[in-house]
């Protein structure tokens, strides 16, 4: 035996044994690696391309980012995951971090128990879909927050929206489900996992039967829809159904080119009545995301960039269809409030303002609405000049108990929410004989300066500034038909610098592959079928605005990329997603909301592609989707009015359009 390991010479490491030392040493920096951080919390959010996911690093919960890792971790200690699905400007979704995110016991519950992932909506939406149709399943409605626990598969076996901390007025909490679910995880996992397996294979089930179906293409549907929307009309508020009363520009714009002038008068009735309403920022321009009443009078707060976008393209389709300036008025001030407050620096557009601001700069928990309500004494001070005050009283609403009724002890007590309750020509009636219209609007633009004035002192709501592609192409679409058709060269500009600013951050030339998302310096998810659509008929508008060729360039390749990631080759039309997204389900959207869905854009950019590249073959695609359609509308007339506002086009012929003639299939 050698005790000087100095003076012994050095003998050659046999190949068999290096081989073996080098398999082990791999396994065990792979096993390090592998092993937590010596962290705490949500660190792993810190780096996130999305803000919502950013805001959430400094959380006691161990929050991971959808991906492998956390699926591995799962797996690896046999925990059920908690999937938290919310998006920056979302309220509830602020309370419940506030309340049991940031909650050390709450935490600790998840930490021990669960593997924790945060996802933003907005940046997935496949994600959403899926667990979304399991909620909805399984509880009848759903919402955000939307809170899901699911295998260490991800497939969901429980969940709900918004949970308080700790049960109170007969609602389960939220660290009470914590301590249930665990305990039956931990009795009998394999009974929860076939419960989670059997839901799935309900909802796969399901959505293949409706994406599979097709029929003929009735030239009937748009009557039918009409005749929907007509049963549903609230004639005296305006809008479709009761509260909570959303901006469905989709429907507007259909009705709006109906042959009958009692539809377009639906239509025309509700954008007044969305003008006139607290939806509407009276001071500053822009929309809030919707109402909670059926009076458009209290809105939810956020401003989202598609509400925006498509509701300044249902007041420009408004104008041309009556001529009324005031419609034309309220698109000028909705893209303009865009321009001013929402365009970054290269030209593309920040995705929201948060519903939720600071009170005071010295407050610790935001509210919503604080910077866009009045108290009686904030009205007070703001407007110090009786008669002016008493002027924008009568003309906003104002009361000194508040006019945004809400729960007794609310967020919303005390406060007032302007709109328009006594119009300037009521009030000039009712004045004095030397009392004008024109004197009371120059009162009253005084008066909102200095109300503008005030409340620019108050904390600003947080803006969410990830680059959405889908909901950037809405607003490039909107500016470009604000250029045309209001003569307005400088919203043409606007559109194109968007565009070339859109396209070099979100699309790579070398895959042809555009991005969803993209904040802080960096791109964020893969695109879904909607983006490709949105920023195709972006370009398409451009096109037909300015006649440039390199519009028409870029929205083919776009629209052949779309067609080779999601064209569903069963049944026609297109899937929300690539068929490697990771998700156990593949959806495809069978109507229109807030946003026009995926297939009813498609339709028109086909249609609009295959006249101006002579392409048959694209034609043929956008009358199949349509049959995909027309099998979804058979039950549901009006789910999709956005793609009836072709339905002429695929079921009789019309003129080619002619770049930069304004005009547009």
């Amino acid at each position: 035996m050698l005790t000087n390991r100095s003076c012994a010479r050095a003998q050659p490491i046999p190949l068999r044994w290096l081989c073996w030392l080098t398999f082990a040493l791999g396994a065990w920096c792979t096993q390090a690696l592998a092993e937590e951080p010596p962290r705490s919390g949500g660190w792993r959010l810190a780096d996130a391309a999305s803000p919502y996911l950013r805001m959430h690093a400094d959380n006691p919960v161990q929050w991971y980012p959808w991906g492998e890792e956390a699926f591995a971790k799962a797996q690896r200690e046999h925990k059920p995951l908690f999937i938290s699905v919310g998006y920056f400007t979302c309220h509830w979704c602020h309370v419940m971090e506030r309340e049991s995110f940031m909650d050390a016991d709450i935490a600790a519950l998840l930490n021990r128990h669960f593997v924790s992932i945060k996802v933003d909506r907005e940046q997935r939406p496949d994600i959403d879909a899926a667990y979304m149709a399991f909620i909805t399943l399984t509880r009848g409605a759903g919402g955000w927050p939307m809170s899901v626990f699911a295998t260490p598969e991800g497939y969901p076996f429980t969940g709900g929206v918004y949970f308080p901390p700790h049960s109170r007025d007969g609602h389960l909490g939220f660290a009470e489900l914590l301590e249930r679910i665990q305990q039956v995880w931990a009795e009998d996992p394999r009974q929860v996992e076939a419960t989670a397996s059997s839901a799935v294979l309900q909802i796969r089930q399901q959505k293949r039967s409706l994406a599979s179906a097709t029929t003929d293409l009735d030239p009937r549907l748009p009557e039918k829809a009409r005749e929907d929307f007509r049963q549903r009309y609230d004639a005296l508020a305006g809008g479709f159904g009761d509260a909570a009363k959303f901006p469905q520009a989709a429907q507007l714009l259909f009705l709006l080119q109906s042959p009958q002038a009692a539809d377009r008068d639906m239509a025309l009735h509700t954008l007044d009545a969305m003008a006139e309403g607290a939806i509407h920022d009276q001071l500053d321009g822009g929309f809030h995301r919707y109402a909670t009443d059926p009076l458009w009078r209290l809105p939810h707060f956020e401003k989202m960039l598609y509400d925006q976008a498509l509701n300044a393209r249902a007041y420009l389709a408004a104008w041309r269809v009556s001529g009324q300036p005031r419609y034309a008025a309220v698109a000028r001030r909705t893209l303009d409030f865009v321009l001013a407050q929402m365009r970054a620096p290269d030209g593309s557009f920040y995705a929201a303002f948060a519903a939720d601001s600071l009170p005071a700069a010295d407050s610790r928990h935001a509210e919503e609405g604080a910077y866009y309500t009045w108290t009686w004494q904030q009205w007070q001070a703001a407007l110090p000049d009786k008669p002016l005050r008493d002027l924008a009283t009568r003309h906003y609403g104002i009361r000194q108990a508040g006019s945004a009724d809400s729960q007794p002890g609310g967020e919303m007590q005390g406060r007032n929410v302007l709109y328009i309750a006594t119009p300037l020509a009521t009030l000039a009636e009712q004045g004095s004989s030397n009392t004008d219209t024109a004197s009371l609007r120059q009162s009253l633009q005084r008066a909102d300066r200095l109300l503008l004035a005030a409340r620019a002192t108050r904390p600003a709501p947080p803006r969410d500034n990830k680059i959405v592609a889908a909901w950037n192409g809405y607003m490039i679409t909107a500016l470009a038909e604000a250029g045309q058709y209001l003569k307005a060269p400088a919203y043409i500009t606007a559109a194109d610098q968007a565009a070339e600013a859109l396209l070099r951050q979100l699309y790579d030339a070398q895959s042809k592959r555009l991005y969803r998302d993209f904040s802080g310096g960096r791109r964020g998810a893969p695109a879904f079928a909607g983006d490709y659509a949105a920023v195709c008929e972006a370009l398409l508008a451009l096109y037909a605005a300015d006649g440039e060729a390199r519009w028409l360039t870029r929205a083919k390749a776009l629209n052949d990329t779309q067609i080779a990631l999601f064209w569903d080759h069963k049944a026609a039309g297109f899937f929300n997603s690539p068929a490697d997204t990771g998700i156990w389900l593949r959806d495809k959207q069978s109507e229109d909301g807030v946003e026009p869905g995926v297939n009813s854009i498609s339709i028109g950019n086909l249609i609009t592609l295959a006249r101006l590249s002579d392409t048959p073959t694209l034609l043929d695609r956008a009358r199949r989707t349509a049959a995909w359609v027309g099998s979804r509308l058979a039950e549901m007339p009006s789910a999709m009015p956005y793609a009836l506002r072709q339905w002429p086009l695929l079921v009789s012929a019309a003129p080619d359009p002619q770049p930069g003639s304004g005009k547009r299939p």
